[in-house]
């Protein structure tokens, strides 16, 4: 009978501990989360943006060991992914290639170790010009002699690109991954997936298209599959009033305007379907492509959405690669870090917060520059607020106060 007492009396402890954790843990992760809005709020208490108008939130997540290759389906993949490669220790050589959701969950290996070297790195690592098909089949992935496609079906190795040394990309891929577009210094190539076939702009238009591309701002529109060509209309060649015999042996007695300073082209045939004024003038906007289509940023800080004209959708005065548009929000990556910039409209009702940073790193390993890849899903709701339900939430006017009281505390505790 004493020992069931004591059993009965020891489950029930065990209960009564269980029980106390699932009540106080939430307690505690709420202070804990407090404690954090505090720390940075106390981090910039004497800067500019102690009203909470800008904050940001660290993603640290864990690399598994041993790990398997993961399945390169990606239709159930509900959030875009970021694409990065970890360097081996002991070799810098040897990189392996990873995707990572931008929640900073779910990371998975893509490219084993020493099957590709990592992308050339001049200041800028040029592994942030990655890019994943929307199936998830494919990468893009720039190369120090080259660029080549991926295969994550069987492992082919593609060359697509007969550039060599590193260069921006700007990259669009079909929405039913059938192909890609890919723009890097004086090329323009659309790979056909299905059979590695690689198609030049200049195959198409002539040799001097290659003028064309040397001297082109690109950028990208997924959802028309167009590719705009932007120039300064002083340049020679391509002034409005008359045509030299390049031009017109290039595009011939077309019915396509013959003035304005953007050129479209179909990105299905790589041939001109359109020209006119555009994009704003080369004067007021030096044209920084997209990564993910459908837009184009300026230098000197606004953001458009492709069209005829394009649209200007706000301003974000840094030097950034503009990511997407994402309901009303825009979405920036950096030229150099490794971060996610994400630039609302307007503050939400609940929160001051116009400005939110989400950055990420793998505990005790080297981590490169990403790139960027998404899901079916993502593309065909991009225009929804899928992205910013599923992330870190932005701090509320409650929260801030909250963080205030600590640092309150802290100060004269």
């Amino acid at each position: 009978m004493k020992k069931k007492i004591l059993l009965g009396l020891s489950l029930t402890t065990v209960v009564a501990v269980g029980i106390g954790y699932i009540v106080t843990k939430p307690y505690f992760d709420e202070k804990a989360r407090i404690e954090l809005l505090a720390d940075q709020l106390e981090s910039r208490i004497n800067t500019r943006f102690n009203d909470g108008s800008k904050w940001r939130y660290r993603y640290s997540f864990e690399i598994p060991n041993n790990p398997k290759v993961a399945d390169w389906n990606t239709e159930n993949v509900k959030l875009p992914q970021i694409l990065f490669t970890i360097e081996n220790r002991e070799d810098k050589s040897k990189v392996s290639y990873w995707a990572l959701k931008i929640d900073g969950t779910d990371p998975q290996l893509l490219i084993p170790e020493g099957v590709l070297p990592p992308a050339p790195n001049t200041g800028i690592d040029y592994a942030k010009y990655m890019s994943r098909s929307p199936n998830g089949r494919y990468l893009v992935i720039p190369q120090e002699n080259s660029t080549v496609l991926y295969d994550l079906d069987n492992g082919e190795i593609t060359d697509i690109s007969e550039e060599y040394g590193a260069t921006r990309h700007d990259i669009m891929w079909d929405t039913d991954s059938t192909q890609v577009v890919v723009k890097k210094r004086d090329e323009l190539l659309l790979v056909k997936l299905g059979t590695k076939e690689v198609v030049k702009f200049t195959d198409v238009n002539g040799s001097y298209a290659r003028y064309m591309t040397s001297f082109a701002k690109p950028y990208m529109s997924q959802s028309e599959q167009a590719i705009y060509l932007s120039f300064n209309s002083s340049l020679a060649g391509f002034g409005c009033g008359w045509e030299n015999d390049e031009y017109l042996e290039t595009f011939g007695e077309s019915d396509v305007p013959k003035c304005g300073n953007t050129f479209v082209f179909d990105a299905k045939t790589l041939k001109l379907v359109d020209r006119g004024d555009f994009t704003p003038d080369s004067y007021d906007c030096n044209v920084w492509g997209g990564v993910y289509g459908d837009g184009f940023y300026c230098l000197g800080g606004e953001a458009y959405r492709s069209g005829r004209p394009s649209e200007k959708m706000g301003n974000f005065p840094a030097t950034v690669n503009l990511l997407a548009f994402n309901g009303s929000d825009m979405w920036f990556l950096p030229v150099n870090g490794r971060n996610i910039t994400r630039v609302l409209h307007q503050p939400k009702e609940n929160s001051p917060t116009t400005q939110m940073l989400y950055l990420y790193g793998a505990k005790g390993l080297k981590k490169s520059a990403f790139g960027f890849g998404f899901s079916r899903y993502v593309i065909e709701h991009k225009e929804a607020e899928s992205w910013s339900e599923l992330l870190h939430p932005l701090p509320s006017y409650a929260d801030l106060e909250k963080a205030k009281a600590v640092l309150e505390e802290r100060n004269h505790g």
